[in-house]
């Protein structure tokens, strides 16, 4: 894959980037409306206190979940290296991902291996590389009406993330060649990788802490 610039890492990441912006406003909607609802029936005695109270604090958690969220989305100012365990920052992007504006059908399944080690990275691009590497790989399940998988493992120098669409019989396309090639960018910087599969998918990789810790970094 050929090196992207920044200013086209950058342009593709903010277009996925207002992709889930209208995703995540969609859902903190219809979590408003579902409190006004409430409100409403309280107010007209159509449920009783507790069932209200009930309600609007589930909705509350909900609502408190979509700006936990929200608060992912923008690029801090001190973008420094930290140790990350890749794990809790999958599990950031799949739930991010899952209000994508149109591919929030498409499921999921992340395998982690027991072994894999934290890696050495500014924890804001390693996100941005993940949801572009599920922009493309869901994009190819959703119209091959399947899924996505996400494999973790690697060894004591790197790890390896690998996102493809399942059934792996659609062919990558110039957009998925673009969101691959926005990740490698955003990994760039952190001595990691992203590189395109032939079915739509990609395979990141990062270093390991004690792998960066080795290179002097």
């Amino acid at each position: 894959m050929g090196a992207v610039s920044n200013a086209e890492t950058r342009a593709r990441w903010l277009e996925v980037h207002d992709e889930l912006l209208r995703g995540v406003t969609h859902a903190l909607s219809n979590r408003v409306a579902t409190m006004s609802a409430a409100a409403y029936m309280l107010e007209y005695d159509d449920v009783t206190g507790a069932q209200a109270a009930a309600s609007l604090r589930v909705e509350t958690e909900r609502m408190d979940t979509m700006l936990q969220l929200l608060r992912l989305l923008p690029s801090r100012d001190d973008r420094e290296f930290e140790p990350v365990s890749p794990g809790d920052v999958i599990t950031q992007a799949v739930a991010l991902h899952a209000h994508h504006c149109d591919l929030r059908d498409v499921r999921v399944a992340v395998t982690v291996s027991d072994t894999v080690l934290p890696v050495w990275v500014e924890p804001h691009a390693f996100l941005q590389a993940l949801l572009l590497a599920l922009t493309s790989a869901k994009r190819s399940a959703f119209d091959a009406s399947g899924e996505v998988l996400l494999l973790v493992d690697g060894d004591a120098d790197a790890v390896h993330m690998t996102v493809h669409p399942e059934p792996a019989h659609a062919l990558a396309d110039a957009v998925a060649a673009r969101d691959v090639a926005a990740a490698n960018g955003c990994l760039q910087s952190a001595f990691g990788a992203a590189v395109l599969r032939a079915d739509g998918g990609c395979v990141l990789t990062l270093p390991t802490l004690p792998a960066a810790r080795r290179a002097g970094r």
